[in-house]
């Protein structure tokens, strides 16, 4: 998957979330999609970056932070993308989103399909 050509919430994003890309050379689609929203907002990222390692993201301290609804929506998102948790609600999502959040979300939702679909492929082949 090309990562420069996907959507991006702006250029600070992209740098963040390519830099750890170059870190962690594997195609764990979980983790890249949350990497991907974790990134997305300078307020996320300086609130997660402690809790986020090439290893293991800790969603729970990560949510014991106080976030605006429409990141921790994302933060959600992010969670269930990387370990199928229940608690990430659409509807309330769609509610708190503005346009650039939503593309963030619809981007971090193709890049998991996407990259389990070539993981799949890979492993048949």
């Amino acid at each position: 998957m090309n990562f420069e050509d996907i959507y991006y919430a702006n250029s600070q994003h992209k740098e963040q979330f390519l830099a750890l890309l170059t870190q962690k050379k594997s195609n764990e689609s979980g983790y890249y999609s949350a990497y991907y929203i974790l990134t997305s907002t300078k307020e996320i990222w300086s609130a997660t970056k402690r809790h986020t390692t090439l290893e293991e993201i800790k969603f729970d301290k990560i949510l014991e932070q106080g976030f605006a609804s429409n990141h921790k929506a994302l933060i959600l998102l992010a969670q269930h993308l990387f370990m199928a948790s229940t608690s990430f609600d659409l509807d309330h999502a769609l509610d708190s989103w503005d346009q650039v959040n939503y593309s963030v979300a619809l981007q971090a939702i193709k890049l998991r399909w996407t990259l389990s679909r070539e993981s799949m492929e890979d492993s048949l082949e």
